[in-house]
């Protein structure tokens, strides 16, 4: 587990980072703050009391991803190549068959490095902040989708599983897992979608970012979709998180036209493209 100076060290590197690059990193910092965080996932290079250079491995359910930064002034000279054969040689990796590597697609230094080790580009993902419309009205509720949400409780774990294996194409395992580190895990809120009094979707708020509210893993039953619930409880977290007070973000993938008209109708705008590269190990 990271400790608190550590956690400060990385904070200003990625600031130093973004303001030089024109760009916005993906650090998770929630997920490094956990208590549960496991052993060798996180790697870390000091110049003196400088940390120069960061990289981290996420698990999200059984599945691996990386992210990480190293300061302006000392790139091209191997550091962030060190700490990478570091994760390797830790035996942490050996338990997924591949990962995904996560860099701002506005940044110049991380496709170069990572042709280095042969990764290929899998996908991108749309990062979405919310803007009320002119015309946008939360009381214009439709009276035909009586939609609303509960908290997520342990009984819920087994449709979790089946939503997201068929929402998302994961395994049983991964999901559980996932779900055991959201337990963990004080700024991430899951909630059930109820139709008519019937459990048909899930969605979870991550409250890690001061003054944003991101909504992730949102899904709805397969025999329950193109009726307008994805859409209503949509409206229905965008109004409660405003009147707190927050911003919602949300992230969808570039060719997940659906979602992204959905989320554009809505009032979100992208301002940020995440670039995602496959390394099969």
């Amino acid at each position: 587990m990271l400790n608190e100076q550590q956690l400060q060290d990385i904070k200003s590197l990625q600031q130093i980072c973004e303001q030089r690059d024109g760009i916005l990193l993906k650090l998770n910092d929630d997920m490094l703050r956990m208590p549960s965080r496991a052993d060798h996932m996180d790697y870390l290079h000091y110049e003196g009391d400088a940390l120069i250079g960061f990289l981290a491995l996420y698990g999200f359910g059984g599945q691996l991803e990386v992210c990480g930064m190293v300061h302006p002034d000392y790139r091209r000279q191997g550091i962030f190549t060190r700490l990478w054969n570091e994760a390797l040689a830790s035996g942490r990796l050996s338990t997924v068959s591949y990962i995904l590597f996560n860099a701002p697609k506005a940044s110049l230094s991380a496709p170069e490095w990572l042709k280095t080790i042969r990764c290929r580009y899998s996908f991108s993902e749309y990062e979405m902040a919310w803007h009320p419309l002119p015309e946008q009205d939360f009381s214009a509720a439709d009276p035909t989708v009586s939609v609303s949400y509960r908290p997520y409780e342990e009984e819920d774990q087994n449709y979790v599983l089946q939503l997201y294996a068929d929402g998302f194409d994961t395994n049983e395992e991964d999901t559980a897992e996932m779900l055991a580190e959201e337990a963990c895990s004080s700024k991430r809120i899951r909630s059930m979608v109820v139709y008519h009094g019937e459990t048909v979707g899930t969605l979870v708020m991550d409250y890690d970012t001061p003054g944003q509210a991101w909504l992730f893993g949102f899904v709805i039953d397969g025999a329950y979709r193109g009726q307008g619930i994805g859409r209503s409880i949509l409206l229905q977290m965008i109004r409660r998180e405003n009147e707190a007070g927050l911003q919602p973000h949300i992230g969808v993938e570039t060719q997940n036209d659906h979602a992204l008209r959905l989320y554009e109708n809505c009032g979100f705008r992208s301002y940020v493209v995440q670039d995602y590269y496959e390394l099969r190990l």
